[in-house]
């Protein structure tokens, strides 16, 4: 940080090139720039023979550096110096804010030999700086003729294996934190004093709080009127403000009929507040983007945040409200917020974990008959009933009519049988209680059930199992970390299946549970329907609870999610009676 509070970054890099580039595009160096303002320093290609090259073409706009480099061949080592500078100054009253990242490891397949970070700050104005999950193998630091040095090298950087649905590097290994936020109490005090006066009401906010609650008696009721308006009618568009590190005022808002998260969140507040009903906002790292321990970082506080939304105070820890997008509805807290970090702008100056959610709030309980055919055919109709997040993709799905059936055979009876032509008219429901959202289709398959000779055989699952997608190793170094629209979520579905006449069914495949714990439980029941001698009832559920994995725990995790594999991948058989036709 220079004494007018702008920050410059050098960053210097050297990479070995092991396997040859294929096409065009990996001739281009992907350049990690981060400033607002970069210059290019030094570009060039060390030669294994112990020549050199340089590119055949370089060029810096601003903050978007190009570097196309000539034949690259294994044993070339590139090497790259580069510049960068914020636009103006950081940190203080009125400014923006300022935080880096700095990974001291990567993954095996593209390993970090040697690491260092050097931090030159005024003393009386320092970078903050932490180091998470680990520490540098050498540290220095001093101060020195009014500025403050530090300094953190990696003579062997951490490397880790690349795993499918590992944590972000920042979990797993030693990064380094800058910010210029000591703590979160300063960060608070930094936030509130630049959006002092947002969320104040004035009259056109009174006018309209007055207009969208007239008539509605209870605090739920305008508490709904003021979300739906917030959800629905102010589209939700990432625009920038004219104080661009800061939300939009709810009266531009107002004015543009759209904004992005935090300005949602706000003008929701504003509305609320008209009404008497106290709110207050809050800032979310998502499960999006999952990078907890840089926010828990104890020395610098990183202002990692992707998301806002509003908070009610009240009891049971009170409610929190997302009214990001038109397809938002009161009810469960969605998923990618649910068990996320957070700070609030009430309380201790501290991060926080947002309410964990249950697998009971995200989810589907559905109901299929399948008429079959004795060519193994099959005329199908269900009935979908979605809650929380699932109810939130089906409203951004389905709301458009002609979007209807496309979805359904993609996503619902396309994962489980062939052939599939799903019929235009899908009936859609997107406005029940507490957010939920209820769908009825119907569809055709000419190859429904497989034949085995006379036999006619109907899966009872998808044909991918859950294992192959999320647990494919047999072993592990790191920890899974499973996505939002995985874990809390719970699958029900009613499957009746229907014979052709004159068939009847084989000995049916036994039920069962598989009991995971806190992993979460799988149900499976196949029975005749004593209300017709020609159908059989099966019931499958499926819950996954715990979203994070230890390394420690995944075998028994494995062991479970293949179990559950075996007790729903069976199917029903179904054989022709004597002279019936085949």
């Amino acid at each position: 940080m220079h004494s007018d509070r702008r920050v410059s970054e050098l960053v210097h890099y050297a990479r070995e090139i092991v396997i040859a580039p294929r096409t065009e595009e990996e001739l281009y160096e992907d350049i990690p720039v981060e400033g607002d303002l970069t210059e290019i320093m030094r570009a060039r290609v060390h030669r294994q023979d112990g020549g050199s090259a340089f590119p055949v073409e370089q060029t810096s706009d601003n903050a978007h550096p190009r570097i196309r480099w000539p034949e690259l061949r294994p044993g070339d080592v590139v090497e790259v110096a580069f510049r960068s500078w914020t636009a103006g100054p950081v940190g203080g009253r009125g400014d923006p804010p300022f935080y880096r990242l700095d990974y001291a490891g990567s993954l095996s397949t593209r390993p970090v030999l040697y690491n260092e970070v050097n931090v030159e700050s005024p003393a009386d104005r320092p970078i903050y700086v932490d180091v998470v999950n680990g520490r540098p193998d050498r540290r220095a630091e001093k101060t020195e003729g009014g500025r403050h040095l530090v300094r953190l090298i990696w003579d062997k950087p951490v490397n880790i294996p690349d795993e499918p649905l590992a944590p972000p590097l920042s979990e797993v290994v030693p990064t380094v934190v800058l910010s210029t936020f000591k703590d979160w109490h300063a960060f608070r005090d930094w936030y509130g004093e630049a959006v002092r006066g947002f969320t104040e009401p004035d009259a056109q906010v009174r006018d309209l709080a007055t207009k969208l609650t007239q008539g509605k008696g209870s605090r739920e009721s305008k508490l709904q009127a003021l979300f739906d308006f917030v959800a629905d009618d102010i589209r939700y568009v990432n625009y920038v403000s004219g104080e661009w590190w800061l939300p939009n005022r709810p009266q531009q808002l107002l004015a543009r009929r759209e904004g992005d998260c935090d300005d949602k969140a706000l003008l929701l507040i504003t509305l609320l507040k008209a009404a008497g009903i106290d709110a207050q906002e809050v800032l979310v790292q998502t499960r999006l983007t999952a990078q907890p321990s840089i926010v828990r970082a104890p020395g610098a506080a990183v202002p990692l945040f992707d998301h806002g939304i509003a908070f009610l105070p009240g009891r049971n820890g009170g409610t929190y409200l997302d009214a990001t997008s038109p397809q938002s509805r009161l009810g469960p807290l969605p998923s990618m917020d649910a068990r996320a970090v957070a700070l609030r702008m009430d309380g201790p100056p501290e991060i926080v974990a947002l309410p964990a959610s249950t697998p009971d709030d995200h989810g589907v309980d559905a109901t299929w008959t399948i008429a079959l055919q004795s060519d193994g055919s099959a005329d199908l109709e269900g009935e979908e009933r979605a809650t929380g997040d699932d109810a939130f993709w089906m409203r951004t799905y389905l709301t458009e009519p002609g979007t209807r059936a496309p979805w359904v055979e993609e996503h619902l009876v396309g994962n489980w049988f062939s052939s599939v032509e799903v019929d235009k008219k899908v009936d859609f429901r997107g406005d029940l209680a507490r957010g939920a959202a209820l769908m009825r289709w119907h569809a055709r398959s000419t190859m429904l059930a497989r034949h085995e000779g006379d036999v006619l055989v109907v899966p009872l699952a998808p044909s991918q199992t859950t294992a192959s997608q999320l647990a494919p190793l047999v072993n592990r170094t790191l920890p899974v970390w499973l996505p939002s629209y995985v874990a809390p979520r719970k699958e029900s579905r009613a499957i009746r299946i229907v014979a052709p006449r004159g068939w009847s069914f084989q000995a049916l495949p036994p039920g069962g549970d598989e009991n995971g714990g806190a992993f979460g439980r799988a149900h499976l029941d196949v029975q005749r329907d004593p209300r017709d001698n020609r159908s059989v009832v099966v019931h499958r559920t499926i819950v996954f609870d715990q979203s994070t994995i230890p390394t420690s725990d995944y075998p028994n995790w494995r062991g479970w999610v293949q179990r559950v594999d075996a007790l729903m991948h069976r199917s029903v058989r179904l054989q022709p009676a004597s002279g019936a036709s085949k």
